[in-house]
Protein backbone atom coordinates (compact mmCIF):
# COMPACT_ATOMS: atom_id res chain seq x y z
CA UNK A 1 0.00 0.00 0.00
CA UNK A 2 1.29 3.45 -0.83
CA UNK A 3 2.37 5.70 2.01
CA UNK A 4 -0.23 8.28 2.86
CA UNK A 5 1.16 11.74 3.46
CA UNK A 6 -1.95 13.15 5.08
CA UNK A 7 -2.32 11.09 8.22
CA UNK A 8 1.00 9.36 8.28
CA UNK A 9 2.92 12.62 8.53
CA UNK A 10 0.79 13.96 11.34
CA UNK A 11 -1.02 11.47 11.84
CA UNK A 12 -17.74 36.50 0.42
CA UNK A 13 -19.98 34.55 -1.46
CA UNK A 14 -18.67 33.63 -4.84
CA UNK A 15 -22.08 32.89 -6.33
CA UNK A 16 -23.91 35.53 -4.32
CA UNK A 17 -25.96 32.90 -2.56
CA UNK A 18 -26.95 33.17 1.07
CA UNK A 19 -28.53 30.12 2.56
CA UNK A 20 -29.10 28.36 5.82
CA UNK A 21 -28.77 24.65 6.36
CA UNK A 22 -29.89 22.28 9.01
CA UNK A 23 -27.64 23.07 11.91
CA UNK A 24 -25.21 20.51 13.29
CA UNK A 25 -25.64 21.82 16.80
CA UNK A 26 -28.45 21.17 19.23
CA UNK A 27 -28.44 24.78 20.37
CA UNK A 28 -29.71 25.85 16.96
CA UNK A 29 -33.39 26.73 16.73
CA UNK A 30 -35.43 23.53 16.61
CA UNK A 31 -37.40 22.64 13.51
CA UNK A 32 -40.57 20.58 13.18
CA UNK A 33 -40.22 17.08 11.70
CA UNK A 34 -39.96 17.30 7.95
CA UNK A 35 -39.62 21.07 7.96
CA UNK A 36 -37.18 22.15 5.22
CA UNK A 37 -33.93 23.93 6.00
CA UNK A 38 -34.29 27.67 5.77
CA UNK A 39 -32.98 29.51 2.75
CA UNK A 40 -31.38 28.14 -0.38
CA UNK A 41 -30.09 24.73 -1.34
CA UNK A 42 -26.50 24.35 -2.51
CA UNK A 43 -27.08 24.92 -6.23
CA UNK A 44 -26.60 22.28 -8.87
CA UNK A 45 -23.60 22.82 -11.10
CA UNK A 46 -20.32 21.60 -12.50
CA UNK A 47 -16.90 21.98 -10.90
CA UNK A 48 -13.32 20.91 -11.42
CA UNK A 49 -12.75 18.03 -9.02
CA UNK A 50 -9.22 17.15 -7.99
CA UNK A 51 -5.78 18.64 -7.42
CA UNK A 52 -5.28 21.54 -9.85
CA UNK A 53 -1.89 22.34 -8.25
CA UNK A 54 -0.41 18.88 -9.00
CA UNK A 55 1.00 18.72 -5.48
CA UNK A 56 -0.92 15.80 -4.05
CA UNK A 57 -0.73 12.06 -4.56
CA UNK A 58 -1.95 10.37 -7.71
CA UNK A 59 -5.43 9.53 -6.37
CA UNK A 60 -6.29 13.25 -6.52
CA UNK A 61 -5.84 13.38 -10.29
CA UNK A 62 -6.56 13.90 -13.06
CA UNK A 63 -8.65 17.01 -12.51
CA UNK A 64 -11.97 16.39 -14.20
CA UNK A 65 -15.34 18.05 -14.58
CA UNK A 66 -18.14 16.71 -12.40
CA UNK A 67 -21.77 17.79 -12.36
CA UNK A 68 -23.46 17.69 -8.95
CA UNK A 69 -27.20 17.94 -8.41
CA UNK A 70 -28.54 20.35 -5.83
CA UNK A 71 -28.56 19.30 -2.15
CA UNK A 72 -28.66 20.59 1.40
CA UNK A 73 -25.69 20.16 3.73
CA UNK A 74 -25.18 20.61 7.47
CA UNK A 75 -23.64 24.00 8.05
CA UNK A 76 -21.58 22.57 10.91
CA UNK A 77 -19.93 19.27 11.69
CA UNK A 78 -22.23 17.16 13.86
CA UNK A 79 -21.67 18.26 17.43
CA UNK A 80 -21.46 16.08 20.49
CA UNK A 81 -24.74 17.63 21.69
CA UNK A 82 -26.60 16.73 18.50
CA UNK A 83 -25.02 13.27 18.43
CA UNK A 84 -26.26 12.62 21.98
CA UNK A 85 -29.75 13.89 21.23
CA UNK A 86 -30.22 11.62 18.22
CA UNK A 87 -28.32 8.63 19.64
CA UNK A 88 -30.41 8.73 22.81
CA UNK A 89 -33.53 8.53 20.66
CA UNK A 90 -31.97 5.81 18.54
CA UNK A 91 -31.12 3.61 21.51
CA UNK A 92 -34.81 3.63 22.48
CA UNK A 93 -36.00 2.83 18.95
CA UNK A 94 -34.20 -0.31 17.86
CA UNK A 95 -30.73 1.05 17.00
CA UNK A 96 -27.49 -0.24 18.46
CA UNK A 97 -25.93 3.19 18.78
CA UNK A 98 -26.04 5.27 21.94
CA UNK A 99 -24.60 8.56 23.17
CA UNK A 100 -21.43 6.99 24.57
CA UNK A 101 -20.48 5.66 21.11
CA UNK A 102 -19.38 9.20 20.26
CA UNK A 103 -16.97 11.39 22.21
CA UNK A 104 -16.69 15.16 22.28
CA UNK A 105 -14.61 17.70 24.12
CA UNK A 106 -17.70 19.81 24.80
CA UNK A 107 -21.31 20.00 23.66
CA UNK A 108 -20.52 22.48 20.89
CA UNK A 109 -17.41 20.65 19.66
CA UNK A 110 -17.66 18.08 16.89
CA UNK A 111 -18.40 14.51 17.88
CA UNK A 112 -15.42 12.21 17.30
CA UNK A 113 -14.45 8.56 17.79
CA UNK A 114 -17.36 7.51 15.59
CA UNK A 115 -17.01 4.82 12.94
CA UNK A 116 -18.42 5.03 9.45
CA UNK A 117 -21.02 2.42 10.39
CA UNK A 118 -22.12 4.44 13.42
CA UNK A 119 -22.29 7.63 11.35
CA UNK A 120 -24.56 5.98 8.76
CA UNK A 121 -26.87 4.48 11.36
CA UNK A 122 -27.00 7.83 13.13
CA UNK A 123 -28.11 9.50 9.86
CA UNK A 124 -30.96 6.98 9.62
CA UNK A 125 -31.93 7.58 13.23
CA UNK A 126 -31.91 11.36 12.69
CA UNK A 127 -34.22 10.84 9.72
CA UNK A 128 -36.67 8.64 11.61
CA UNK A 129 -36.60 10.93 14.63
CA UNK A 130 -37.68 13.81 12.37
CA UNK A 131 -40.31 11.79 10.52
CA UNK A 132 -38.28 11.48 7.31
CA UNK A 133 -37.75 8.42 5.13
CA UNK A 134 -34.33 6.89 5.90
CA UNK A 135 -31.73 6.61 3.14
CA UNK A 136 -29.90 3.40 4.14
CA UNK A 137 -31.20 -0.19 3.94
CA UNK A 138 -29.79 -3.68 4.26
CA UNK A 139 -30.60 -4.78 0.70
CA UNK A 140 -31.70 -3.43 -2.66
CA UNK A 141 -35.38 -4.12 -1.97
CA UNK A 142 -35.35 -1.51 0.82
CA UNK A 143 -37.20 -3.97 3.04
CA UNK A 144 -35.26 -3.26 6.23
CA UNK A 145 -33.89 0.03 7.52
CA UNK A 146 -30.23 -0.21 8.54
CA UNK A 147 -30.28 0.09 12.33
CA UNK A 148 -27.86 -2.51 13.72
CA UNK A 149 -24.57 -4.24 13.03
CA UNK A 150 -21.69 -3.49 10.67
CA UNK A 151 -23.29 -3.80 7.25
CA UNK A 152 -21.38 -2.84 4.12
CA UNK A 153 -24.20 -0.95 2.48
CA UNK A 154 -23.99 -1.06 -1.30
CA UNK A 155 -24.77 1.85 -3.61
CA UNK A 156 -28.07 0.32 -4.74
CA UNK A 157 -29.17 -0.21 -1.12
CA UNK A 158 -29.43 3.55 -0.70
CA UNK A 159 -32.61 5.48 -1.40
CA UNK A 160 -30.81 8.38 -2.97
CA UNK A 161 -34.04 10.31 -3.50
CA UNK A 162 -35.39 9.71 0.01
CA UNK A 163 -35.94 12.86 2.04
CA UNK A 164 -33.81 11.55 4.91
CA UNK A 165 -30.25 12.29 5.96
CA UNK A 166 -27.17 10.57 4.56
CA UNK A 167 -23.43 11.10 4.31
CA UNK A 168 -22.29 13.23 1.37
CA UNK A 169 -20.59 11.57 -1.55
CA UNK A 170 -16.99 12.57 -2.20
CA UNK A 171 -18.11 14.71 -5.10
CA UNK A 172 -20.79 16.46 -3.05
CA UNK A 173 -18.33 17.08 -0.23
CA UNK A 174 -15.64 18.59 -2.47
CA UNK A 175 -18.15 20.63 -4.46
CA UNK A 176 -19.55 22.05 -1.22
CA UNK A 177 -16.08 22.62 0.28
CA UNK A 178 -15.03 24.71 -2.70
CA UNK A 179 -17.95 27.02 -2.02
CA UNK A 180 -18.49 28.02 -5.63
CA UNK A 181 -14.87 29.09 -6.16
CA UNK A 182 -12.71 27.65 -8.93
CA UNK A 183 -9.11 26.45 -8.76
CA UNK A 184 -8.32 27.15 -5.11
CA UNK A 185 -6.34 25.05 -2.67
CA UNK A 186 -8.54 25.61 0.38
CA UNK A 187 -12.24 26.28 1.07
CA UNK A 188 -11.73 30.05 0.83
CA UNK A 189 -11.22 32.02 -2.38
CA UNK A 190 -9.25 35.12 -1.40
CA UNK A 191 -5.92 33.31 -0.93
CA UNK A 192 -4.29 29.93 -1.50
CA UNK A 193 -2.53 29.96 1.87
CA UNK A 194 -3.65 28.75 5.29
CA UNK A 195 -3.18 30.17 8.79
CA UNK A 196 -4.51 29.52 12.26
CA UNK A 197 -6.80 32.48 11.76
CA UNK A 198 -8.69 30.39 9.18
CA UNK A 199 -8.71 26.82 10.48
CA UNK A 200 -7.90 24.47 13.36
CA UNK A 201 -4.92 22.42 12.13
CA UNK A 202 -1.26 21.74 12.95
CA UNK A 203 0.94 24.42 11.43
CA UNK A 204 4.51 23.64 10.34
CA UNK A 205 7.26 24.82 8.01
CA UNK A 206 6.82 21.84 5.67
CA UNK A 207 4.63 23.64 3.15
CA UNK A 208 5.13 27.05 1.56
CA UNK A 209 1.39 27.72 1.58
CA UNK A 210 1.29 27.42 5.38
CA UNK A 211 1.92 31.04 6.34
CA UNK A 212 0.57 30.98 9.88
CA UNK A 213 2.56 33.19 12.30
CA UNK A 214 1.87 30.58 15.00
CA UNK A 215 3.12 27.03 14.64
CA UNK A 216 2.14 23.65 16.01
CA UNK A 217 -1.36 22.92 17.22
CA UNK A 218 -3.79 25.82 17.22
CA UNK A 219 -2.80 27.95 20.23
CA UNK A 220 -6.43 28.71 21.12
CA UNK A 221 -7.39 25.04 21.40
CA UNK A 222 -4.30 23.07 22.44
CA UNK A 223 -5.59 22.73 25.99
CA UNK A 224 -4.98 19.29 27.41
CA UNK A 225 -6.20 16.68 27.25
CA UNK A 226 -6.39 15.87 23.57
CA UNK A 227 -8.17 16.10 21.20
CA UNK A 228 -7.60 19.74 20.36
CA UNK A 229 -10.90 20.30 18.59
CA UNK A 230 -12.54 23.71 18.41
CA UNK A 231 -16.21 24.64 18.79
CA UNK A 232 -17.98 24.30 15.46
CA UNK A 233 -18.27 27.58 13.58
CA UNK A 234 -15.18 29.14 15.21
CA UNK A 235 -13.81 30.30 11.85
CA UNK A 236 -15.28 32.14 8.89
CA UNK A 237 -17.53 30.10 6.58
CA UNK A 238 -16.78 29.38 2.95
CA UNK A 239 -18.71 30.73 -0.02
CA UNK A 240 -21.62 28.38 0.62
CA UNK A 241 -21.85 29.29 4.31
CA UNK A 242 -20.26 26.04 5.52
CA UNK A 243 -17.92 25.96 8.51
CA UNK A 244 -14.82 23.85 9.23
CA UNK A 245 -14.48 22.39 5.74
CA UNK A 246 -10.74 22.52 6.49
CA UNK A 247 -9.45 21.20 9.80
CA UNK A 248 -11.12 20.42 13.15
CA UNK A 249 -12.12 16.81 12.35
CA UNK A 250 -11.83 14.63 9.27
CA UNK A 251 -15.29 13.87 7.92
CA UNK A 252 -16.55 10.48 6.82
CA UNK A 253 -18.19 10.49 3.39
CA UNK A 254 -20.20 7.82 1.62
CA UNK A 255 -17.73 6.45 -0.92
CA UNK A 256 -15.62 3.33 -0.84
CA UNK A 257 -12.01 4.21 -1.56
CA UNK A 258 -10.40 3.25 -4.87
CA UNK A 259 -7.07 4.78 -5.84
CA UNK A 260 -7.95 4.53 -9.55
CA UNK A 261 -11.50 5.81 -9.31
CA UNK A 262 -10.57 9.23 -10.72
CA UNK A 263 -8.75 7.66 -13.64
CA UNK A 264 -11.01 4.91 -14.86
CA UNK A 265 -14.61 4.79 -13.70
CA UNK A 266 -15.78 8.07 -12.15
CA UNK A 267 -18.84 9.29 -14.07
CA UNK A 268 -19.23 12.94 -14.89
CA UNK A 269 -22.58 13.33 -13.15
CA UNK A 270 -23.32 12.65 -9.47
CA UNK A 271 -20.63 9.97 -8.92
CA UNK A 272 -21.33 7.71 -5.96
CA UNK A 273 -18.00 5.95 -5.75
CA UNK A 274 -16.97 2.33 -6.33
CA UNK A 275 -19.47 -0.47 -5.81
CA UNK A 276 -17.27 -2.19 -3.21
CA UNK A 277 -14.01 -1.85 -1.31
CA UNK A 278 -12.21 -2.25 1.99
CA UNK A 279 -11.97 1.37 3.12
CA UNK A 280 -14.30 4.36 3.29
CA UNK A 281 -13.15 7.87 2.42
CA UNK A 282 -12.60 10.81 4.78
CA UNK A 283 -12.25 14.42 3.72
CA UNK A 284 -11.23 17.82 5.06
CA UNK A 285 -8.30 17.40 7.44
CA UNK A 286 -8.36 17.62 11.22
CA UNK A 287 -6.95 19.40 14.24
CA UNK A 288 -3.74 17.33 14.03
CA UNK A 289 -3.37 17.47 10.22
CA UNK A 290 -0.74 19.60 8.51
CA UNK A 291 -1.72 22.16 5.88
CA UNK A 292 -1.33 19.51 3.18
CA UNK A 293 -4.19 17.52 4.67
CA UNK A 294 -6.52 20.51 4.76
CA UNK A 295 -6.55 21.01 0.98
CA UNK A 296 -9.99 20.49 -0.56
CA UNK A 297 -8.67 17.85 -3.00
CA UNK A 298 -7.16 15.56 -0.36
CA UNK A 299 -8.63 12.06 -0.10
CA UNK A 300 -7.91 9.79 2.82
CA UNK A 301 -9.38 6.47 3.86
CA UNK A 302 -9.77 4.04 6.74
CA UNK A 303 -11.69 0.89 7.52
CA UNK A 304 -15.35 1.67 8.21
CA UNK A 305 -15.06 0.09 11.67
CA UNK A 306 -12.18 2.35 12.68
CA UNK A 307 -12.62 5.34 14.97
CA UNK A 308 -10.23 8.11 15.97
CA UNK A 309 -10.29 11.32 18.00
CA UNK A 310 -9.96 13.26 14.75
CA UNK A 311 -12.83 11.59 12.83
CA UNK A 312 -16.34 13.05 12.66
CA UNK A 313 -18.92 13.80 9.98
CA UNK A 314 -21.73 16.00 8.71
CA UNK A 315 -24.89 15.05 6.81
CA UNK A 316 -26.73 16.07 3.66
CA UNK A 317 -30.31 16.04 2.46
CA UNK A 318 -31.77 15.97 -1.05
CA UNK A 319 -33.38 19.23 -2.24
CA UNK A 320 -37.03 20.00 -1.83
CA UNK A 321 -37.40 18.87 1.79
Amino acid sequence: MKVRIVLSVTLVLALGLVFCLRSGSSWAQAQAPGEPPEGMVIPAGSFQMGDSFSEGVSDERPVHTVYVSAFYMDRYEVTKALWDEVADWAAAHGYDIKPENGSGKAADHPVHFVTWYESVKWCNARSEKEGLTPAYYTDSSYSMVYRTGSVNIQNDWVKWDAEGYRLPTEAEWEYAARGGAVGHRFPWSDTNTIQHARANYKSALHYSYDTSPTRGYHPDYDNDPMPYTSPVGSFAPNGYGLYDMAGNVWEWVWDWYDSDYYYEVSPGRDPRGPSAGSYRVLRGGGWYAYAYGCRVAVRDYYRPDYCHDGFGFRAVLPPGQ
